[in-house]
């Protein structure tokens, strides 16, 4: 019978997994959007910039997600623009308009990716955004002008250390011109001590799964 068939089925499938694949499912559903899903490196006429040690997409885990975001050490989050680094279909660019930042802005080297986003921006609709407007940038992370005021920043292990320290040296000169509080939020971090290692950033919180970092003498 079909229901025997498809109990068995689910005997053999890890309910870790199928709890991971509603949970998926249930976000994009009650946001109207398509976040679910890993990609594949772009090839390199589809991005911006050169590959180098770019990584694979793959979204993050809302419950996650939302636990990191409760870890910032913000006083006033609508002063802040929170921006993904690596932002891919724009998953983390929907759970954090659930707060209320100025603004929501995703950095994604890969064309296709920039563009689902887009697409997902264009039907996001949900009644707890809280935040400022939400953008997607089709932009290399290693030559990225940061933008004034205070940041989040975030990453989900986009790149390896090459492309991350890059990065880190651009958002140095920025805040040699403009001085100001940044965090930086890394999810399941592979290489947070790339970012330990910079002398104007202190780390503020460590778990298993996030580490979070921020520059000195420049209060939030």
């Amino acid at each position: 019978m079909p229901s025997d068939f498809i109990r068995g089925m689910l005997k053999r499938v890890d309910p870790r997994i199928l709890w991971r694949d509603l949970e998926d499912w249930g976000f994009d559903r009650s946001r109207r959007v398509r976040t679910s899903g890993n990609e594949h490196t772009p090839a390199p006429e589809r991005a911006v910039g050169e590959l180098r040690d770019s990584h694979i997409y793959g979204p993050v885990r809302v419950p996650n997600a939302h636990a990191a975001l409760r870890a910032l050490p913000l006083k006033d989050i609508s002063e802040y623009t929170f921006i993904d680094i690596g932002s891919g279909k724009g998953r983390m660019l929907f759970v954090a308009a659930e707060y209320p930042f100025r603004r929501v802005l995703g950095v994604e080297f890969g064309t296709d990716l920039h563009n689902l986003a887009n697409e997902n921006i264009a039907r996001y609709r949900h009644p707890k955004q809280r935040s400022g407007p939400i953008e997607s940038l089709n932009e290399n992370a290693a030559t990225f002008e940061f933008p004034q005021g205070k940041l989040v920043l975030y990453m989900f292990n986009p790149f390896g250390p090459e492309i991350l320290g890059r990065m880190l040296d651009n958002l140095e000169r920025s805040l040699e011109h403009d001085p100001r509080h940044v965090v930086v939020l890394m999810i399941w971090p592979e290489h947070s001590d790339v970012v330990g290692r910079r002398p104007w950033l202190r780390e503020v919180s460590r778990t298993r799964r996030y580490h979070v970092f921020e520059t000195l003498n420049a209060g939030g």
